[in-house]
């Protein structure tokens, strides 16, 4: 990892007190070889889903952070909310919306891998809200649900500056 979208830090100052706190968080997720596999899964237009995880999970840290909240499981709940194996695009584990399914699959990863608190586990099946039913049960789950939509929108707006891509118009 070097480097969060949106933020001009890199993650490699070891002076950077937060930002080591967050790595010392997540380490045990992105050193996982089943979760580098994230790697290789586009996600939105340009981004990784790897790197849409970090994203997600570094805003995550910071905001739960700043509000008093439980910003360890936030952030790992963060790191593991898109943590399926499959291309949607091609296949799913189970009938249903993408926006239903992956995080059923994402789930039952964390679950195999790791050992998910109550709040990781909000995070990661209703961070889809309000495109599921399925809404946060915790602050942290909410603000995972808010982060996720943030770097959907970061990412986008990435690939579209690169592509040169202009704005529609609506007339």
């Amino acid at each position: 990892m070097t480097y969060i979208l949106g933020t001009k830090q890199t993650f490699r100052d070891a002076d950077d007190a937060v930002a080591m706190e967050f790595l010392e968080t997540v380490c045990d997720i992105t050193a996982l070889p089943e979760y580098q596999q994230l790697k290789q899964f586009r996600h939105h237009y340009g981004t990784t889903r790897y790197q849409h995880c970090l994203n997600v999970a570094w805003y995550t840290f910071l905001w739960c952070r700043n509000r008093g909240l439980n910003y360890r499981s936030a952030a790992r709940g963060a790191m593991l909310h898109d943590f399926y194996l499959y291309d949607h695009h091609k296949e799913q584990p189970f009938p249903g919306s993408h926006a239903e399914v992956h995080p059923r699959a994402a789930l039952s990863n964390a679950l195999k891998f790791f050992d998910p608190d109550a709040i990781m586990i909000d995070c990661i099946v209703n961070h889809m809200w309000p495109g599921s039913p399925h809404r946060p049960a915790t602050p942290e789950g909410l603000i995972v649900t808010i982060a996720d939509k943030y770097c959907a929108s970061l990412e986008f707006g990435t690939f579209a500056a690169r592509k040169g891509l202009r704005a529609v118009s609506v007339h």
